[in-house]
């Protein structure tokens, strides 16, 4: 019996790459948890950095009467925080410290680019997706065939 499927790509990935400077490795998996209980966190850290003080019910509330001084001013706080919670989160993946990212010319919204790229690929995050979606239709499967018993 077959309980792992070979997963397309390549299987000697680098440990790490360097771009625009900084080496960017392979993460344990450790860190890589801490980083995505960081992101679970983000949606509710980018409300109260937009709508601060305010509840969801609030939130809702006030985008059913926005107008145009309402907009910007959402815009503006949404522009002015929610690239520093993109910088933490960047640099807990990648090592970089964030004000680097957040100063550093030489990286720059291109290079940032190239940085997350490179992450991508030195942690092989498609073949991981990959696996995990398959994982779960077999979990899936498996419920439903257990309920029907």
């Amino acid at each position: 019996m077959q309980y792992f499927r070979k997963i397309k790509g390549n299987l000697s990935l680098p440990d790490s790459r360097k771009v625009r400077g900084y080496e960017i490795k392979r993460m344990p998996l450790g860190a890589y948890i801490a980083a995505l209980q960081r992101l679970q966190n983000f949606p509710q850290e980018a409300l109260e950095a937009v709508f601060p003080g305010k509840s969801i019910d609030a939130v809702i509330r006030q985008l059913k009467t926005i107008d145009t001084a309402m907009l910007s001013q959402i815009l503006i706080r949404a522009f002015t925080a929610l690239p520093k919670y993109a910088a933490e989160l960047i640099a807990a993946l990648t090592g970089i410290p964030e004000d680097r990212i957040l100063e550093d010319p030489n990286i720059g919204l291109d290079g940032l680019a190239e940085i997350v790229d490179a992450w991508l690929e030195v942690n092989n995050i498609e073949n991981f997706i990959t696996a995990a979606r398959g994982l779960m239709a077999k979990a899936k499967m498996q419920a439903a065939n257990t309920s029907k018993d």
